[in-house]
């Protein structure tokens, strides 16, 4: 009797795993959010360079900058979001059997064998992005003393630095290859 109240409890408990599902849902209309933000954001980019064109002003070329590089930082922001629904889909559901399709290029960044693995790429691009999110800022800045540019100069230094520690193998794992 045991046994059998055993197996229905550790067969729903197995079967709650779906409740993950909500998470990878979430995940992939989120990536359409970020999405639609970067071609609205190239699309502003391209409305300042009709503008000026209609005006006869000169081109905000900071402004347009800005809005291309948020597009940027809102596709990555898109495809980074379907990736790690992916990677959850892959650790908690089932393997992709689509993947195995050989005609088919699949990178194998884009594999996870755990949460720590899905966390690392994570990791790696919330760096990029605020890397690029910084950028942005850089860009509409106006340096008024030495002391800013000095400011600047070690704001990159750290970026550099947090980019290249991200891409360092951790302590006590070898580099895969």
């Amino acid at each position: 009797m045991a046994g059998k109240i055993e197996q229905k409890f550790e067969k729903s408990l197995w079967s709650f795993r779906f409740i993950i599902l909500i998470a990878i849902f979430s995940l992939m209309i989120s990536s359409l959010a970020a999405f639609y933000l970067g071609v609205h954001s190239n699309m502003e980019a391209f409305n300042e360079i009709k503008h000026s064109f209609e005006d006869g002003t000169a081109l905000k070329t900071n402004v347009i900058v800005v809005y291309l590089i948020a597009s940027i930082d809102e596709f990555l922001l898109g495809i980074i979001l379907i990736i790690i629904a992916l990677g959850i889909y892959e650790l908690f559901i089932s393997k992709i059997d689509f993947i195995d399709d050989k005609s088919l290029p699949f990178p194998k960044w884009l594999t996870f064998h755990s949460l720590e693995d899905l966390k690392g790429v994570l990791t790696k691009v919330i760096i990029i992005i605020l890397i690029v999110y910084f950028f942005k800022q850089v860009i509409m800045m106006t340096f008024e003393t030495p002391l800013s540019i000095l400011y600047l100069a070690i704001g990159i230094l750290l970026i550099a630095a947090a980019n290249y520690l991200s891409h360092k193998p951790s302590f006590g794992h070898k580099e895969k290859h």
